[in-house]
């Protein structure tokens, strides 16, 4: 049977929620909830010579305990997201672009409002 970490023990975890961004971030952890799915962590940060920490939160398959599972969930995201651009791509490729005319002469609010609404739809 595997032991599990006390609550307030500081745990080596890997978290991926930024993974596409800014990459695998590597943090010393505590769990945040009952069921341990949360973590709490803090990151640190020199701005002008200041440092100081912002606390975070990492829910279940945002974090893992280690590097190999993190790197899997990485390459998961990044085909997921690989994916999605893809299907955009195909999109815009088989969009038609119309010609839209935006009648001349329209006075006043209701023609203006007309004109924005032919651009728009």
């Amino acid at each position: 049977m595997e032991t599990q970490p006390a609550e307030d023990t500081v745990m080596e975890i890997y978290v991926t929620k930024w993974a596409l961004t800014k990459g695998i971030v590597k943090v010393g952890a505590q769990y945040a909830s009952e069921d341990r799915k949360s973590i709490s962590f803090r990151l640190f940060f020199d701005d002008l010579g200041k440092i100081f920490t912002l606390p975070e939160y990492a829910h279940s398959g945002e974090w893992f305990h280690s590097l190999e599972e993190a790197r899997a969930q990485a390459e998961k995201m990044r085909a997921k997201e690989i994916a999605m651009h893809r299907q955009t791509i195909e999109e815009l490729k088989a969009r038609k672009i119309p010609v839209i005319t935006a009648s001349k002469g329209m006075k006043g609010r209701g023609g203006m409002a007309r004109i924005r609404e032919e651009l728009l739809s």
